[in-house]
């Protein structure tokens, strides 16, 4: 398991990944004043026929009715899933209360970032 966090005070990030030695990535994103779960997303590599690749990265993605943290966590499997050549799952959910256009950015930086730096360890262990 690795964890990271990034971020301070409400829009602190913690991002934990359960690592299953190139087998997949389960990973939890939570963090600002609540942490919830509002949306999962599944990121898979592409598939191969007849030695073509299909795509690069194939995704589902469930929400909890209300929640936009699907989007995000779309954006993350994806991220990771394409980085590692791996499957991930991502769920998510970050909350700040009456947040503005500026929480949200700084949370959805926070959310990258906190990705990165798992990513820097992880890779670095391949």
């Amino acid at each position: 398991m690795i964890s990271k966090t990034f971020g301070a005070g409400k829009h602190k990030i913690n991002f934990t990944a359960h690592v299953t030695n190139g087998y997949g990535l389960a990973v939890i994103v939570d963090g600002g004043e609540r942490a919830h779960l509002g949306g999962v997303a599944l990121a898979s590599p592409g598939v191969k026929i007849d030695g073509q690749q299909l795509s690069s990265c194939d995704l589902w993605t469930l929400t909890v009715p209300g929640h936009k943290d699907a989007q995000l966590a779309e954006k993350i499997a994806k991220k990771l899933c394409l980085a590692a050549g791996e499957p991930v799952s991502v769920s998510l959910g970050v909350h700040v209360e009456h947040a503005t256009v500026q929480d949200i950015n700084l949370l959805c930086e926070n959310v990258e970032a906190a990705a990165d730096l798992f990513l820097k360890e992880y890779l670095k262990n391949d």
